[in-house]
């Protein structure tokens, strides 16, 4: 590393602002690119990278600097949470499809197919489990509002709420057809 870009790097792990500013100026085509490239929408791009830059404002970074370059880690960073972006609105896509009612006749066996896959997925979970995703999505609680009504700390709500979503993608990633 040039003595500049060891003195940026040493600055972004102490959270200094102009490090950050700097950061953004010198690698943002960079790592604007790679959000791109995963994501194909220039919009979820800019707010992807809006979103890592801002959360390893807020809560620090685990960069070090005899690890590689910042350039590097930042690419990497919005990488993985484009990946991350993606992996959920192809989810989402897929449980608004099977939600929907179909609209011709060649969709009807898809959307049986689908709200087949996500029952056998959801009654593979626990009840608790099952019953958390059901105030988080069909009853539209927020964790604060489902943590009261289950009387439960918001830590367990979480955690729970986390590993059912987790076994949920885990099930429906297993069943879909190898081409999907």
């Amino acid at each position: 590393m040039d003595p500049s870009e060891l003195e940026l790097a040493r600055a972004f792990v102490k959270r200094e602002a102009w490090a950050y500013d700097t950061a953004y100026r010198e690698h943002g085509r960079t790592i604007y690119a790679a959000a791109l490239q995963v994501l194909h929408d220039a919009q979820e791009a800019q707010d992807c990278v809006h979103d890592v830059l801002l959360r390893l404002w807020r809560r620090g970074s685990d960069y070090r600097v005899e690890r590689g370059s910042l350039r590097a880690f930042l690419a990497v960073c919005v990488r993985n949470e484009a990946l991350s972006r993606s992996r959920k609105a192809h989810n989402r896509e897929r449980i608004v499809r099977a939600t929907e009612p179909p609209r011709d006749v060649a969709d009807f066996g898809t959307a049986v197919a689908d709200r087949e896959s996500i029952r056998r997925a959801l009654d593979a979970l626990g009840d608790k489990h099952r019953e958390t995703i059901g105030l988080a999505y069909y009853g539209q609680l927020t964790l604060d509002e489902i943590a009261r009504k289950l009387d439960e700390p918001l830590g367990t709500v979480k955690s729970r709420l986390s590993a059912a979503l987790r076994k949920l993608r885990e099930t429906l990633a297993s069943e879909e057809p190898p081409n999907a």
